[in-house]
């Protein structure tokens, strides 16, 4: 964990926070020799959200059902499923 200065990081902010952002280094800011603040990679405090795919049958679930509400007679979804095979 890197340490530096007030002083150090208000004349050298957008590095430091480029480091946590892109190289995951974690910095210690010190007022007085003391640690005050931390700037740290923002999967620290906020964990990345993953994102879920939707399974072909939830996929097939939900075009069936939007089906359903069609009001013409040829239904979107069939269409969509017999131009993919």
């Amino acid at each position: 964990m890197k340490r530096t200065s007030l002083a150090h990081a208000k004349a050298h902010l957008s590095e430091l926070v480029n480091d946590a952002e892109h190289r995951g280094k974690r910095i210690v800011i010190l007022r007085h020799g003391k640690p005050a603040a931390a700037i740290v990679p923002v999967e620290v405090v906020q964990p990345p959200r993953v994102k879920r795919r939707m399974s072909l049958e939830e996929a097939r679930a939900f075009l069936h059902e939007l089906a359903r509400h069609a009001d013409s007679e040829l239904s979107p979804v069939e269409d969509l499923f017999a131009g993919r095979r």
